[in-house]
C-alpha cells in the first residue's frame, strides 16, 4: 500500500468458543484493486486477548465488479453477491480461480435476522480454509465508505 492509503479497515470477531475470525480490507499499493484478507482465531495471548493466524490468512482480490457487488448488498439493492440461484433462493457468491486454487466469497444479508454475513472459502489442492463472521450495521457503513472510495481511487477520480 502507498503511504497515502496505508490504513486498512480491520474487523476482529473473536468468540469465546475460539472459532472467531477477522477480516482486513485494504486498497492495493498500485491502487488498481482492493484486497480482503481473512484470518481465523487461534487462541489467546498472555493477557487473555484473542489471537489470529494472520500468517495463514486467506487473500481475495477485489476488482471493480466485486466491489460493486459488495456495495449493492450494503445499500440493500440485493441480498447477496453474485448471481441468484433461483432453485436454492440464494446468491452463489463471487468465484475466483488461479493457478494455486480457487476461492468463493459469500457476502449476504441473513433472511431471518437481516444481519450481514461474510464467508470466504479457499481451496488449494486438497487443503480447504474457511473464515467467516458477521458485520454490524456500523461496520457496514464504514466498509461501504471504503469501498466507494476505492472505486474513486481505482478510476483516479480523486
Amino acid at each position: 500500500m502507498s503511504d497515502k492509503y496505508a490504513k486498512s479497515f480491520v474487523m476482529y470477531k473473536p468468540r469465546r468458543s475460539g472459532d472467531g475470525s477477522a477480516s482486513q480490507w485494504s486498497i492495493a499499493s498500485n491502487r488498481e484493486c482492493m484486497f480482503l484478507e481473512m484470518s481465523n482465531q487461534t487462541g489467546k495471548d498472555k493477557n487473555g486477548n484473542a489471537t489470529f493466524a494472520w500468517a495463514d490468512k486467506i487473500i481475495f482480490k477485489l476488482g471493480e465488479g466485486d466491489i460493486g457487488e459488495l456495495l449493492a448488498v450494503i445499500a440493500g439493492v440485493k441480498r447477496g453477491v453474485g448471481p441468484l440461484d433461483t432453485n436454492k433462493g440464494k446468491h452463489k457468491g463471487l468465484f475466483h480461480t488461479n493457478d494455486k486454487g480457487n476461492s468463493v466469497l459469500y457476502f449476504a444479508r441473513d433472511q431471518n435476522t437481516n444481519c450481514l454475513n461474510i464467508f470466504l472459502s479457499t481451496k488449494k489442492g486438497d487443503e480447504k480454509t474457511i473464515a467467516k463472521h458477521t458485520i454490524t450495521d456500523g461496520e457496514a457503513c464504514v466498509l461501504g465508505t471504503l469501498l466507494r472510495r476505492a472505486i474513486e481511487i481505482m478510476y483516479k477520480w480523486d
